[in-house]
């Protein structure tokens, strides 16, 4: 990766300034688990619209959760696609693995599940976390464990060979990406602040609660953009 950028998860890039500012702070982090109750705290909340300021005027890590094929994403990166022309692709490559019967199967579920509130959620979007969080909450295993993302595997919970035939393709993969945080769309005010602030706190105090969030953008990574980590679960991606 070429350029460098703010993480967001280890606080790297962001300025020392910043930093001893939280360390005269620091009593506060220990003595409360929640982000909000901080913010109570004249120098926290303005610490976060600074270092949330700051971010905007940079690029950020952002943490994407795949199962795929490496040399795909050595070769294109990440591209923003319709779920019909990923499903599309999904069977040409693998249809193969697939008896006639589960492949009728596999397209009625697909035509049933993504309606037009779906396509709407999810075409032509790329997803990111910003901090490691979701691989020790639960919320990255799905990702990890199903191949293609939730365009392809969402409606075969229930569907075991189906489902099994899903889970064996591809690797898991954390792909750490340099963004453009003018691209990404977030769900709260300071989203940047707010989560770097968060991720000094559980430095602090192991049992603060952790505040990250889905972002999202209609805009490709390009693979120069993105750093292949190999997921197993007895590597520590805590702080990567």
């Amino acid at each position: 990766m070429t350029d460098q950028a703010i993480n967001l998860n280890n606080l790297s890039g962001i300025p020392d300034a910043y930093l001893q500012r939280l360390k005269k702070v620091r009593n506060n982090f220990l003595e409360t688990d929640f982000l909000d109750d901080l913010m109570e705290d004249r120098e926290v909340a303005l610490l976060v619209q600074e270092v949330n300021e700051f971010c905007l005027n940079g690029r950020i890590k952002g943490f994407h959760y795949t199962r795929a094929v490496p040399e795909q994403i050595l070769k294109s990166g990440l591209t923003c696609r319709i779920g019909e022309e990923i499903r599309r692709s999904f069977i040409k490559d693998h249809g193969h693995l697939f008896s006639d019967t589960e492949l009728q199967i596999v397209q009625d579920k697909w035509d049933n599940h993504f309606d037009h509130r779906q396509q709407q959620s999810r075409d032509n979007y790329l997803f990111f976390n910003f901090t490691t969080s979701a691989l020790y909450n639960g919320g990255a295993e799905p990702l990890l464990v199903n191949f293609g993302g939730e365009q392809i595997y969402m409606p075969f919970y229930e569907c075991d060979n189906i489902s099994n035939i899903i889970k064996s393709l591809g690797s898991p993969m954390i792909l750490k990406c340099n963004l453009d945080p003018g691209y990404l769309n977030t769900f709260y005010e300071y989203p940047w602040g707010k989560i770097a602030v968060s991720s000094y706190h559980s430095m602090c105090n192991p049992e603060a609660c952790r505040v990250d969030q889905d972002g999202y953008q209609s805009v490709d990574v390009h693979p120069s953009q993105i750093e292949i980590l190999h997921y197993d679960s007895h590597t520590d991606f805590s702080r990567i």
